[in-house]
């Protein structure tokens, strides 16, 4: 996945290494294929291997959906680029995607998948994303494509391409040598991987974590975090947070109607700007400092709809500001986000994928008189993970030992486990 649209000179470009002559691993770098009976093709060769790769490269920076600009798709066989821009119709392969019978592979993969489901309102049905399935896997999480196929399958990918004009035909040799490498590799990590995870006994918990991209919530508009970020730290009453809840989402609509991201419509301040003034006509809006005049004269209806409204939209409860940690306290959940780090790395998962130390400190700062302990009560795997593993050593039940083999963390059996 690449979102750019700059021209790197050949120059500054730095040559992927020589493609490893592997089982699973395809060799050659297709042109893009430009018609529909080559893409039904080669739907008909991923869905008979069962397993392929899929990548996008777009542009993101002018449009509210990223321009699909190419597509890669990579069984152990066969490599193929796909031209969006020549053909009209990928509905195949969003159909292909979206059948449960078959297996995706991605790499940090959730905005190539968001395409899926806006086309034919179905969400990818049965998807492994490596960056996900390498942090179960004993790799630091978020691990970067590079050093996943370095680490799995020792290979190189070149860069160089960080920016560059994917809209622009005919792609070079070495444009399409690394998108075809975005691709290549991933059936035969994917296969290692696995293996790891195998052994580890993580493969159900990492299909937990995929599972977020199979959920149409993954991919309709999120405009209470929009708002929680334009918050910030900033206290608010409900009726302000339902305020900017609204402003958010008509930014967001008028955005998508306009065809630009929505912060180029309208910049955050000025949104954070509406919210404080709150102006009740149009002409007050319009003279808003840095108020576009076209989104005052076309959208501006909907903005002061927005603000005049007294509907409260479903809201969590606001954030609350974790309190000052005493100097005991602070020793408490370091002490707790230590054995969990530990714990984590000794197991194979990273702990950038398991939690942070902010959720265990809250549960800290609010059980301050609870002694033994309890677990933090985090969701689905990550609570099971806890619970398996800390479960009675913050019961005081039994120890937790840990050796350092092979040049890391491993967890000991105890006697009293």
């Amino acid at each position: 996945m690449r979102d750019q649209q700059h021209q790197a000179s050949h120059d500054d470009a730095v040559p992927p290494g020589d493609i490893p002559d592997l089982p699973m691993v395809p060799r050659g770098t297709p042109e893009p294929m430009g018609t529909m009976e080559e893409l039904l093709a080669m739907i008909d060769h991923a869905r008979s291997m069962g397993t392929f790769a899929y990548d996008t490269e777009f542009i993101g920076e002018e449009t509210y959906f990223p321009r699909l600009c190419l597509l890669q798709i990579a069984t152990v066989e066969q490599i193929y680029l796909v031209d969006p821009l020549a053909i009209d119709d990928l509905t195949p392969l969003w159909e292909l995607i979206a059948d449960p019978e078959v297996l995706t592979l991605v790499h940090a993969g959730q905005q190539d998948l968001e395409p899926v489901y806006r086309h034919i309102k179905k969400p990818a049905a049965n998807v492994i994303d490596t960056q996900i399935a390498a942090g179960f896997a004993g790799l630091p999480y978020p691990c970067s494509l590079n050093r996943l196929i370095l680490a799995k399958v020792d290979a190189k990918l070149g860069k160089g391409m960080t920016f560059t004009h994917w809209d622009k035909r005919p792609l070079s040799s070495m444009q399409r040598r690394y998108a075809a490498d975005d691709v290549r590799y991933l059936p035969v990590a994917w296969e290692k991987l696995k293996k790891t995870l195998e052994e580890l006994g993580h493969i159900e918990w990492m299909h937990e974590e995929c599972g977020k991209f199979c959920n149409p919530s993954t991919y309709e508009p999120d405009y209470e975090s929009q708002a929680n970020r334009l918050q910030r730290n900033r206290t608010m009453r409900p009726i302000q947070r339902a305020m900017l809840h609204r402003l958010v989402k008509a930014r967001d609509l008028a955005a998508r109607e306009t065809d630009i991201p929505p912060r180029s419509l309208l910049a955050d301040e000025i949104l954070m700007g509406l919210l404080k003034k709150r102006p009740q006509n149009l002409e007050d809006l319009a003279a808003m400092p840095g108020m576009p005049r076209p989104v005052s004269s076309q959208h501006g209806s909907n903005l002061l709809a927005a603000i005049q409204s007294d509907e409260m939209p479903p809201m969590s409860a606001p954030r609350p500001r974790l309190a000052e940690e005493t100097v005991e306290q602070r020793m408490t959940i370091d002490g707790l986000w230590a054995a969990i780090t530990a714990a984590s790395l000794a197991t194979g998962i990273s702990p950038a994928l398991l939690t942070s130390r902010a959720p265990i400190a809250k549960w800290c700062l609010d059980h301050p008189e609870e002694n033994p302990l309890d677990l933090p009560d985090l969701p689905g795997w990550r609570g099971d993970f806890l619970r398996r593993t800390l479960g009675d050593f913050l019961l005081g039940e039994r120890t937790l030992e840990m050796s350092w083999k092979d040049r890391g963390l491993q967890l000991c059996p105890t006697d009293d486990r």
